[in-house]
């Protein structure tokens, strides 16, 4: 089973334009409202896969009814904790002349400690059925910013693997607990980990070692959008998108984590190359669709020979 953690999920929701104009009337000639937040996201992909997957997190209000009854739609076990506070929404702005994705965050709700105890219970119980464990997203208000390492070390104390994808202080203190994988969320910080810019191949190399070097086993650094550092001790990889165009950005990273979960928890080691092009294969998938849907292994399998790998080290 590979659990995904959202504590801070939203409903998504897109509109569609043939031009986005400032301050003019625009006509939105398409919504669509779908279960977001990048721990879902996961779980979105994974489940797309063919694989079980179950989604934890806070729900709140009508909202968050819908999350759930929409992600039971999907086949994903939910196991969520309810609070009284309505769960955010996003919105996605879909420029189609410009081709830009445009995204307004809801910050979200209040957690009270009472909430996060319970979770907390949730968390380690589910942990008992769980291989992989992915973490990831941003923080609710009045959530301690050394939860997700809190998490780790739940998960590590049932011989579960963590993956963290998070940003600033959140991702740094995530680190020390040691998660096999960990991924920064650039777009939320202007592309800056450990109070460096990451705006070339060079600082992204320097980046992963860093994060390597605190513990952790696989450094991912999505620094383009098509081109991704991955490190391990021994190696570095740059993985690239070839002869292909993106036309969509949004969950495409977690595409791509889901991607790197589902080889981690098969039984049969697979090479660090092939594991890299599957990862990033799902994540591609998810790219080339305008709609927010997430990768087949039909897709995947497509997908695969516009991965181009060259070993670094």
């Amino acid at each position: 089973m590979i659990t995904t953690v959202t504590l801070n999920p939203a409903i998504d929701i897109t509109l569609e334009l043939n031009q986005f104009i400032l301050n003019e009337y625009n006509l939105v000639h398409q919504v669509s409202r779908i279960p977001g937040g990048k721990g879902i996201n996961v779980s979105k992909a994974v489940r797309a896969y063919g694989s079980d997957t179950m989604a934890l997190g806070f729900l709140g209000g009508n909202t968050g009814h819908l999350i759930a009854d929409k992600l039971r739609d999907y086949g994903i076990i939910t196991n969520f904790w309810h609070i009284e506070e309505e769960t955010r929404t996003n919105i996605i702005i879909v420029d189609h002349k410009n081709q830009t994705h445009t995204l307004l965050s809801d910050p979200g709700p209040k957690i009270c400690k009472r909430d996060l105890e319970h979770f907390k219970s949730i968390f380690s119980r589910v942990m008992s059925q769980s291989k992989i464990v992915v973490i990831s997203g941003s923080l609710p208000i009045d959530v301690d910013n050394d939860i997700y390492y809190q998490l780790i070390e739940l998960a590590h104390q049932k011989k579960v693997k963590a993956l963290l994808d998070a940003s600033g202080i959140v991702f740094e203190k995530g680190l020390e607990a040691k998660p096999i994988l960990a991924k920064p969320d650039l777009r939320a910080t202007g592309n800056r980990v450990f109070d460096k810019v990451i705006d070339d191949q060079e600082t992204a190399i320097k980046i992963a070692h860093e994060i390597i070097n605190r513990g952790v086993e696989i450094a991912v650094i999505s620094y383009q959008d098509t081109k991704d550092i991955i490190a391990t001790k021994e190696e570095v990889w740059l993985a690239e998108t070839i002869d292909q165009k993106v036309v969509n950005i949004i969950g495409t990273a977690e595409a791509m984590l889901a991607g790197f979960a589902i080889k981690l928890v098969q039984e049969e080691k697979e090479e660090t190359d092939k594991v890299i092009r599957f990862a990033m294969a799902c994540g591609l998938a998810s790219a080339l669709t305008e709609e927010e849907e997430f990768h087949t292994r039909e897709d995947i399998d497509r997908c695969l020979p516009y991965i181009k790998i060259t070993k670094l080290k």
